[in-house]
């Protein structure tokens, strides 16, 4: 068989193409069931799993296609399956990579009583990932079929290479540029554009109502991506890192600034409410400090929606975030104001920010433990919070905002805990919010508060052999 010069142009699109939506699709999994399952290494896996394993059969399948003749009496071909498999991909991508679609159905899922995030992740990736991606993964194998046997081993370092190229676009180009400028749900859309532009490439003349639903598929994939549609779900930024959605209570000025569908901030620039850990981490711990003293230096990791100090002006803040489009997006959307002159916005890990600097800090708040779901788990550890007292100044306070079970009735609740106190002994537990302390279930926010004691390492244990209670208790003026 001979190729001309346009049909290798052609082929080797198609690969390149193919690589690159294998990619981005998998990372747009990733990313667009952060609310629902978090992104924790458990999960991503069950996503890798469910695409790297498709892959590798639809290699095999696609090596093993022989051309056939269907019960219609139509040949079937190289050409006519490729058109086939990128057809039914679209189908199922659309739907599973669209955040509208998606939010429906992990709300049912979720009425149905299903909770486990493991075993979400592997319906999604069961009904939304599997099938594609062992249909594209037979690409390379079906395209190698235009190429005489000759020429083959000549090319297929080329196939090899171009493939590998479009899988690097895929991993790199889709999260680094296009999330990060166009967004995630236009980088979805992109995806179908992509899939469209495949089946024109592949499909034959005579493939007209099978071109017009891929056309249909592409419309209805670019319209539940669309910012007329992410409106109707409040939401007003969707990129690599966060869903941003914002919430206005009817007939008030109250609003909630919701990060991967947790309700991070709330905000009523006329009432000065917020939400009551935030409250009353400022009253005994903020506000509380005399005028006549300094200014105390307090760094926030995990701006939220900037709430935390936002109507004063004496203290100095410093507001860490990975997502640098939060703080504009809270100006506009959220706060109705900008920051003031006292808060910087810093658009870093919070890891990277502890180790690169060694300013101290008197107080230290820990706010990016958004739930139990979207738990970083990087930001739980041991080391963490040693790098954490690392700069926190002399007698200052560390406050960690957490969502556990207050009565520690659970492992995770638990664990955190001894955690914590082997970095912050003698910490402080304050519930916030109402508990029912006989559950074994509610989960409320609990903060930690710790202050840094000179003498906290000098520990002894009262017995009745040696008991000297008397010469430490506080004595009475």
């Amino acid at each position: 068989m001979t190729l001309s010069r346009k049909a290798f142009f052609a082929l080797f699109a198609i690969i390149i193409i193919e690589g690159y939506i294998v990619l981005s699709s998998e990372l747009l999994a990733i990313r667009v069931t952060v609310p629902f399952i978090g992104s924790g290494t458990d999960v991503v896996s069950v996503i890798i799993a469910a695409v790297l394993l498709p892959l590798s059969f639809g290699y095999y399948y696609g090596g093993r296609f022989k051309p056939y003749t269907n019960r219609r009496g139509r040949f079937v071909g190289p050409r006519a399956k490729l058109a086939n498999n990128i057809l039914i991909s679209t189908v199922f991508l659309v739907f599973g990579l669209s955040y509208g679609p998606l939010l429906f159905f992990m709300e049912e899922l979720i009425k149905l009583g299903i909770s486990n995030r493991i075993i979400l992740a592997s319906i999604y990736s069961g009904l939304f990932l599997i099938v594609p991606v062992f249909l594209l993964g037979q690409t390379i194998p079906l395209v190698s079929h235009y190429f005489s046997k000759e020429k083959l081993s000549r090319v297929t370092g080329k196939i090899l290479f171009l493939s590998t190229i479009g899988s690097f676009l895929g991993a790199t180009f889709s999260t680094l540029v296009l999330m990060a400028t166009i967004g995630v749900h236009y980088t979805a859309a992109l995806n179908f554009v992509l899939l469209t532009l495949l089946f024109f490439i592949v499909g034959r003349r005579k493939y007209i109502l099978s071109k017009i639903l891929i056309v249909v598929l592409m419309a209805v994939g670019i319209f539940f991506n669309s910012d007329v549609q992410l409106k109707k779900l409040n939401i007003v930024a969707f990129n690599q890192y966060n869903v941003i959605q914002i919430f206005e209570k009817p007939g008030t000025d109250i609003k909630i600034f919701s990060l991967n569908k947790n309700s991070d901030s709330l905000y009523s620039p006329t009432q000065k409410l917020k939400h009551e850990y935030a409250h009353f981490i400022e009253n005994h711990y903020i506000y509380t400090r005399e005028l006549s003293e300094e200014p105390l230096n307090i760094l926030v990791l995990g701006a939220g929606g900037f709430t935390l100090g936002i109507d004063e002006d004496i203290n100095i803040y410093h507001y860490v975030d990975i997502d640098p489009n939060l703080k504009d997006v809270a100006e506009d959307y959220f706060l109705g104001k900008e920051l003031g002159p006292n808060k910087t916005f810093h658009p870093v890990a919070a890891e990277s920010f502890l180790i690169q600097g060694d300013e101290k800090y008197d107080v230290i708040v820990l706010d990016a433990y958004q739930g139990s779901i979207t738990l970083p788990e990087n930001l739980v550890t041991q080391e963490f919070f040693q790098r954490v007292k690392k700069r926190l100044a002399p007698g200052g306070i560390v406050i960690c905002n957490f969502i556990i079970s207050p009565g520690f009735a659970d492992p995770f609740s638990r664990n955190l805990d001894n955690t914590f106190s082997s970095v912050f002994p003698f910490a402080v537990r304050q519930v916030i919010g109402t508990y029912d302390g006989w559950s074994k279930t509610e989960m409320e926010n609990v903060l930690f508060i710790y202050r840094q004691s000179p003498d906290e390492n000098n520990l002894k244990i009262y017995t009745d052999n040696k008991n000297t209670v008397y010469y430490d208790k506080p004595k009475s003026r």
